[in-house]
């Protein structure tokens, strides 16, 4: 049959596969909005959602609610007209930080040897979305969850829903205190021991600690990693460098910098370490001469910042694979028990610290 006979969603679906497969659509770009494609390729909106549904069922994109559709990663995927249905529940900030889409091509690379697709669900930071969307979910549709959370200790009650229902899920990142579950992170207590106990090697001594949102368990440990590796170094600890609070003053901080009160900064993540860079050079501070700093996470940009970031680096990717591994033996049965699973960091380091200078 010719193509200029076939049914107008059927043209929009073989516009999109001729971008895939011209590489003009890569894995992970997003694809052009429904409007965006009704209007180049002259259909109405209800033709391009049939046509972006039967692409999503084929496996050949996936979805993020309120951010659009996404080319999926096809390189280990066999085809499964009964492939079975994971969600992954993104509670954050920015889903097109670099670190949530290396999470979702781990993920996807998982799941795909083993006949299981993948349905995201983007959530803008909010805990209560979060419960509103596991009530509305059916066990039935899914085989289990995969889950990001903004706040897991006020997800206590939709966890402790799912734990009685007995759907397999995992977290990932950062866990609830004192509730058993299955989750995956990164070494983040080991992680800023290295971290602080490389500023120590350069002869830092008055190192600050800045976290971002310090109710997750995963600052927490951070934190603790670097108050231990100050105390194993003999270094007194003093509350007035722990800046604690998600909002920092750095203009407050300009007396301790100069009066070398303050000659390094461990940041509990890239985010916190990019905002200290760029706010403290607009102050006038020289980086790393008049005070060092690091960071935690290693994201794509933070060696391209205007300091190259000296940070802690955790495999995204890893974290991905590893999380739908663990679902994949809770779904089979073959898990017992609440795990925890952490995965290596490693120090990468660059222009934004120094030895400290006399």
């Amino acid at each position: 049959m010719a193509r200029k006979n076939l049914p107008k969603y059927e043209l929009v679906k073989g516009y999109i596969m001729d971008h895939i497969s011209g590489s003009q659509f890569r894995p992970h770009d997003r694809i052009p909005s429904e409007a965006e494609l009704a209007e180049a390729l002259d259909v109405s909106s209800i033709t391009v959602r049939k046509a972006l549904s039967d692409l999503v069922n084929e496996g050949m994109i996936y979805r993020v609610r309120g951010k659009g559709s996404f080319v999926a990663d096809k390189k280990s995927e066999t085809p499964n007209p009964m492939s079975r249905l994971v969600a992954f529940i993104i509670s954050g900030t920015e889903i097109y930080d670099s670190s949530y889409m290396q999470i979702i091509k781990g993920i996807q690379s998982q799941l795909a040897l083993h006949n299981y697709r993948l349905v995201i669900e983007f959530i803008e930071n909010n805990v209560r979305q979060e419960d509103e969307l596991i009530s509305k979910i059916n066990p039935s549709d899914y085989s289990g969850l995969l889950i990001y959370s903004s706040d897991p200790n006020a997800a206590k009650s939709y966890l402790k829903l799912l734990k009685n229902e007995r759907m397999p899920f995992v977290m990932l990142d950062r866990f609830p205190n004192g509730m058993p579950v299955n989750c995956i992170v990164c070494n983040n207590q080991d992680g800023a021991y290295e971290a602080t106990e490389y500023l120590l090697t350069l002869g830092h001594r008055r190192i600050g600690f800045a976290a971002y949102d310090f109710h997750l368990s995963s600052e927490v440990d951070r934190f603790n990693g670097y108050r231990n590796a100050m105390a194993d170094s003999g270094v007194e600890e003093d509350d007035s460098i722990h800046f604690l609070e998600k909002e920092l003053d750095y203009a407050l901080l300009l007396p301790s910098i100069k009066d070398r009160e303050l000659t390094a900064l461990f940041c509990v993540n890239d985010r916190k370490a990019l905002e200290a860079v760029e706010q403290l050079t607009a102050l006038g501070v020289r980086i790393p001469e008049e005070i060092s700093i690091m960071g935690f996470d290693d994201f794509a940009g933070s060696k391209f910042s205007k300091v190259p970031l000296t940070t802690v680096k955790q495999d995204f990717d890893a974290l991905g694979s590893e999380s739908a591994k663990l679902l994949l033996d809770l779904i089979d049965g073959n898990a017992v028990g609440s795990k925890k699973i952490m995965l290596p960091t490693s120090l990468v380091v660059r222009e934004s610290t120094a030895p400290l200078s006399q």
